[in-house]
């Protein structure tokens, strides 16, 4: 439901300079930034408009756009442009270049009752003035600065009324340490795509794998037809996961939804989960079959493709984790349960990775959390990063999310008995390592980054495959995967 009292405005009217060019149209994950920012704004507001100087260039958005009604003093003149032409005693200003932004906190801030002039968010002491809700009663204030000099844009709160919105408000809905991220230089957009944040996004799984083939191939560690069947397998689950994430029956979600397995389930459709998928299914089978003519699909293939009841049962049972009744299904299909699993998974991952890299920002992370805190999945691999003072992290198995963790305890039981908890080196590869606990008799494979190798340019998805061997020798040692 839209409020009548609040418009939208969107300042895109910066010169870009930091940026090298038009920022607000720069295509990010499939389209311009401003339209990630009316993405997250149009469930809530029914008047947006746009202040920045060439209203053309956002003719095809059909919105209204003004420039600057004073002109050369940067973001503070948007402000004041948007409340001098708005209709309504209450307006919402937006940086038209912050991607994550959290619809459920917009909604939130436009309903914050009182008596105040500004609703600001403020973030390690530092107040968000481009995601704020202003008075018109400001206008005066701002006036007064404008004319003494005084152009930033918060130089005027000190003549109002300012209601702070705090990290633990923004908390319930986003993660106030990356909600508010804006685009200033190519390197922020960069840095956002290949993941040096350490924050998790999509990986270019198929390069990182074939960057290693040769290695892979020398070593023994998986034959020429393994090399081939992974390479598809991981452009399948690669190309799934970026046409989803554009997808508009992706769900927003805000951090009170999450994990997906405890508090999310109902606010994912299964039928929207039904129709983006099922395409994938015949597909994945496919290459599953191509290396092994064997195995006979065609009842398993059809029990997923036409019995909704068999998609929601399967989808509750890798959210619950529950390999035994995922196995039952598989053997009520006539399926071997190895083979039925790994479809399966395959199949979902892809939505789960989609779903979890739209809602990036709806994701708070802490460093006691055995579970991933997006989808509720175990994590699969962990890296330690040399760089960070030995900072630990885990990967998600499902949604290849990423969060730190502490670096004395069972990622597994999450015990911190240091006597319980043994690494063994891998020999021959410094690289890798096992963690093992006595406690549970559970394991984890761990890469081990050095000082000149960022988080963001290891694909533990990939190196979770390349280093099969390992999980044999802990086996043998006695151990099981979590």
């Amino acid at each position: 439901m839209h409020s009548s009292d609040i418009s939208a405005f969107i300042i895109a009217g910066g010169k870009s300079r930091r940026f090298g060019e038009d920022k607000s149209l720069f295509m990010f994950r499939g389209k311009p930034l401003i339209e990630h920012v009316l993405e997250a704004i149009r469930p809530v507001m029914g008047h947006i408009a746009i202040i920045g100087d060439e209203a053309e260039k956002f003719s095809y958005l059909g919105l209204p756009s003004h420039p600057d009604s004073i002109a050369g003093i940067g973001p503070l003149g948007g402000v004041y442009t948007a409340l001098k032409i708005a209709d309504t005693k209450r307006i919402f200003v937006f940086a038209c270049d912050m991607p994550g932004l959290n619809t459920g906190l917009i909604r939130y801030m436009s309903e914050i009752p009182g008596n105040y002039d500004a609703a600001v968010p403020v973030i390690d002491g530092y107040y968000e003035p481009l995601h704020a809700v202003y008075l018109k009663s400001c206008i005066a204030s701002i006036e007064r600065n404008i004319r003494e000099g005084r152009r930033q844009i918060i130089s005027f709160f000190k003549d109002v009324t300012i209601r702070d919105v705090t990290e633990d408000e923004i908390s319930v809905y986003a993660n106030p340490k990356l909600v508010f991220r804006n685009i200033n230089f190519q390197k922020d957009l960069n840095d956002l795509l290949s993941n040096k944040t350490g924050d998790s996004t999509m990986y270019d799984h198929v390069k990182y794998f074939n960057e290693r083939a040769e290695k892979i191939k020398s070593a023994g560690i998986l034959t020429d037809e393994m090399i081939a069947f992974y390479r598809d397998l991981f452009a399948y689950i690669q190309s799934r996961s970026e046409l989803y994430v554009n997808d508009t029956r992706l769900p927003a979600l805000q951090a009170s939804d999450l994990p997906i397995a405890d508090n999310g389930r109902t606010i994912i459709s299964p039928a929207a989960i039904s129709e983006l998928i099922l395409p994938g299914l015949e597909p994945l089978i496919e290459i599953v079959t191509s290396f092994n003519s064997g195995l006979d699909l065609k009842q398993l293939h059809q029990a997923l493709a036409t019995d909704a009841g068999a998609l929601a049962q399967v989808t509750d049972a890798v959210l619950d984790m529950d390999t035994e009744r995922l196995e039952q299904f598989a053997l009520s299909q006539k399926t071997g349960p190895d083979e039925a699993i790994f479809i399966i998974i395959n199949w979902l991952k892809p939505f789960f990775i989609s779903l979890r890299e739209k809602n990036s920002t709806a994701i708070i992370d802490k460093d006691d959390m055995l579970l991933c805190p997006f989808c509720g999945s175990r994590p699969d691999m962990a890296a330690v990063v040399t760089d960070k003072g030995g900072k630990r992290y885990l990967h998600c198995a499902l949604c290849e999310h990423q969060w730190p963790y502490k670096r004395i305890a069972c990622a597994i039981c999450g015990t911190e008995e240091a006597d319980q908890l043994v690494h063994f080196e891998s020999e021959g590869e410094p690289r890798y390592r096992l963690d093992v606990c006595s406690a549970c008799c559970g394991y984890l494979k761990s890469v081990r980054l050095d000082k000149f190798e960022d988080l963001g340019e290891c694909d533990l998805t990939v190196e979770n495959i390349l280093t099969a061997h390992l999980d044999s020798a802990a086996i043998q040692k006695g151990y099981k995967k979590p």
